[in-house]
């Protein structure tokens, strides 16, 4: 069937489902077609981009009708910024589709349809949620076809759509909180009368290469990470310590604030530290009781709020009573172990980067917990020998599984399946992956018990998922 179209044809579709993705899904006489920036319920015009054997993908040219489920996006830029997908659906809509993806990811790649999939919880705030957020700097700005920059070589935003080299420049974003946009367009202003280029992702010349954001929202902390190159950074050593103190005796609700070098080709938001101008180099942000230290390189979830419902869920299915060993696998800075340590005997989190399992360290400190310790091991490495882990530290009774978007590796699997704890709490930001290790884990050992999404990024295609295993 797919034989028959051609890339570049204009088709009309009628738009049905959402896929995983951010897709809208609609049919042509029986043929699947994955249509960028569709919703469900509109009908559309659409441009093929690629067909193949099974389904095609293709992108809007034209709304002809509108989705009942369509509303004003918030940001002026969406459609263009690649940072959310799905500002113009409805958000109960939103969490409507996630969790139909959940449900149809479960039954087609993992092969179970008789299982308590939960409807996905909401977010109870769906605009000014991050507590991060990466921008850039750029002499080459994105602008629309026909229109004009006032300033044509600089921009500080998000990345085009596919494109490494372009950043729209923002005036605000809203997924960040009112405070925070008040600080970057500060930042911005000062940057742009600084005299000193921004940097080009092409030439890898230019001095101003990135601006995060960190916000401690149960804290009131604020973080600024202004990241740049160290060219010519002698011979404007002055002007530049100028602009840094200017911003901390500006910006009072800035907590720290940080220069980084980063002098790589790799488009990354971190650096060494060069100089801290203002507070400690980090802050502090608490979750359901607990307080943890950010670092301007650290991993910490990017939704305090939705966070704190995540760790609840998590807690309500280990079910723990106080005797249990707890393995908190791919732990990374430890968050969600120390969460759980006042109803567990004891916590162990296996990790493979020394920073995440050193901040981890320093949090269990900061809340005082003794019933906490951290493994720095590569998780295939370990799973694979996992006796001498199971010799120092007891086996484990309920496991905390949070591989990264990848998924868990077959060795740490099989490790898994060795060890057989009584349950298993698999946290996923990957539900595809998530439905093909269930099929591994329940072929013998396991049931699969209940099924959590979680929605921890309203208007965006992501999905949380949290998923209970329990021993046959």
């Amino acid at each position: 069937m797919g034989q028959s179209y051609k890339k570049g044809d204009i088709l009309t579709l009628s738009v049905d489902a959402l896929a995983f993705g951010g897709y809208g899904v609609a049919r042509d006489n029986d043929f699947v077609w994955f249509v960028e920036k569709g919703i469900p319920g509109q009908k559309v015009e659409a441009r093929i981009t690629s067909v193949k054997k099974n389904y095609g993908k293709s992108y809007v040219t034209e709304v002809i009708s509108k989705s009942p489920y369509q509303v004003e996006p918030k940001c002026a830029m969406f459609g263009i910024c690649g940072g959310c997908q799905l500002q113009h659906l409805d958000y109960n809509k939103q969490t409507e589709e996630k969790g139909r993806q959940v449900k149809e990811l479960i039954e087609r790649i993992g092969k179970f349809n008789n299982v308590d999939i939960k409807e996905c919880i909401p977010a109870k705030v769906v605009y000014g949620y991050r507590n991060k957020m990466e921008f850039s700097f750029s002499s080459r700005p994105w602008i629309r076809h026909g229109s004009e920059k006032e300033i044509p070589d600089f921009a500080l935003g998000l990345h085009a759509p596919r494109r490494f080299d372009k950043i729209i420049d923002l005036e605000n974003c809203p997924l960040i909180s009112d405070t925070a946009n008040t600080v970057f367009l500060s930042i911005k202003n000062e940057v742009i009368n600084s005299g000193l280029a921004p940097y080009d992702a092409v030439t890898h010349k230019g001095f101003w290469r990135n601006l995060v954001i960190r916000q401690g929202f149960n804290t009131d902390e604020l973080m600024i990470n202004i990241v740049t190159t160290s060219q010519d950074l002698e011979n404007n050593k002055n002007t530049v310590t100028q602009i840094f103190d200017k911003i901390a005796l500006q910006q009072s609700k800035i907590t720290t604030l940080i220069h980084s070098i980063n002098d790589g080709v790799a488009d990354i938001a971190t650096g060494n530290i060069k100089k801290i101008y203002k507070g400690s180099g980090k802050i502090t942000e608490k979750i359901n009781n607990r307080i943890f230290e950010i670092s301007p390189n650290s991993f910490f979830q990017t939704n305090t709020m939705q966070t704190e419902m995540l760790f609840d869920v998590i807690k309500k299915l280990a079910g723990l009573s106080g005797s249990q060993t707890v393995y908190d696998l791919y732990c990374g800075t430890g968050a969600i172990g120390i969460c759980l340590a006042d109803t567990a005997n004891q916590v162990l989190g296996i990790e493979i980067v020394r920073d995440a399992v050193e901040n981890g360290a320093r949090n269990v400190e900061l809340n005082n917990l003794d019933n906490v310790y951290f493994v720095l091991a590569d998780m295939k490495e370990a799973m694979s020998d996992i006796y001498k882990v199971v010799d120092k530290y007891g086996m484990a009774d309920v496991v905390i599984l949070d591989p990264p978007r990848g998924g868990t590796h077959p060795k740490s699997v099989k490790g898994l399946l060795n060890l057989l704890p009584e349950k298993i709490v698999y946290v996923s930001c990957n539900p595809a992956i998530l439905a093909r290790d269930i099929e591994i884990l329940c072929k013998d050992h396991y049931d699969l018990k209940v099924v959590q999404p979680v929605d921890m990024f309203p208007h965006t295609k992501h999905i949380e998922v949290v998923a209970l295993f329990q021993k046959k």
